[in-house]
């Protein structure tokens, strides 16, 4: 007889897995650490995930895929490109500010070439792309030399890194105003399109 998935447990192998990556890194992060923050053998974990790195690998793709989606709803909504940029970098910033050690660990893996992106979710975000480029080229928002590319750079790119550097070098102490945030970096990935 097959053993049940206790969601709830694996619901937290994944929770420790963005926590203690987000902290160690991904090289000084071990499942037996992983396993012991989310209070499971290191037994339960292997058979869920035959490594860590397949536990990245889905932890990644459901990041990805959720950002997709966001992109899909806001193109359903409205066909501004300004607006659209706007929504997603409103998502990033806020989606940090609310679970800071998940966006560090997502940045973390976005720049670790050793981890693979699934090849569904790359079509996934050059299909939204392409449409997002005709339909900006189509209400003269968008430069004729746009790629998908350079909208991903400015959709996810720009709101991550930007976010990446307040992490790591803490240019400005003040206290962040999220809405003075998503309008700059709302402008600068404006910027890099128009």
């Amino acid at each position: 007889m097959a053993k049940k998935m206790d969601m709830t447990k694996l619901d937290r192998i994944r929770e420790a897995s963005v926590e203690i990556i987000s902290e160690h890194g991904i090289l000084n992060s071990s499942v037996a650490s992983i396993a012991e923050r989310a209070g499971v053998s290191v037994g339960y974990l292997y058979r869920h995930y035959p490594g860590k790195v397949d536990l990245i690998n889905d932890l990644l793709e459901d990041a990805l895929r959720t950002i997709t989606d966001r992109i899909y709803a806001l193109a359903d909504e409205t066909n501004d490109i300004r607006k659209i940029v706007r929504g997603i970098v409103e998502f990033i910033i806020e989606s940090a500010a609310t679970n800071r050690p998940k966006h560090k660990f997502l940045i973390m893996l976005l720049n670790d070439f050793s981890v693979e992106i699934n090849p569904d979710i790359r079509e996934r975000i050059r299909s939204i792309g392409d449409t997002l480029i005709a339909v900006g080229r189509k209400n003269n928002v968008l430069r004729d030399d746009t790629s998908v590319e350079d909208l991903y750079i400015a959709l996810v790119g720009i709101p991550m890194q930007y976010l990446a550097s307040r992490y790591r070098f803490d240019f400005d102490s003040r206290p962040c105003d999220t809405q003075e945030l998503i309008r700059k970096i709302t402008r600068v990935s404006l910027s890099a399109i128009r």
